[in-house]
């Protein structure tokens, strides 16, 4: 249960972070804020692979 809670949570954090960026960001978008986007959407790819290969392993 525990193993894939957390990889659940991650995933719902990251969604709700780059809506927070893309809110409050307003009309800068520099480097910073499309770094910060690339690297939410990389932590909820590696969490979804993370959870097919749990879901393999089974």
């Amino acid at each position: 249960m525990k193993n894939k809670t957390l990889p659940l949570a991650l995933i719902f954090f990251s969604l709700i972070l780059i809506l927070l960026n893309f809110i409050l960001q307003g009309n800068e978008l520099d480097t910073g804020f499309w770094m910060r986007i690339s690297s939410s959407v990389l932590l909820i790819l590696a969490m979804l692979v993370t959870l097919h290969g749990q879901k393999k392993q089974k």
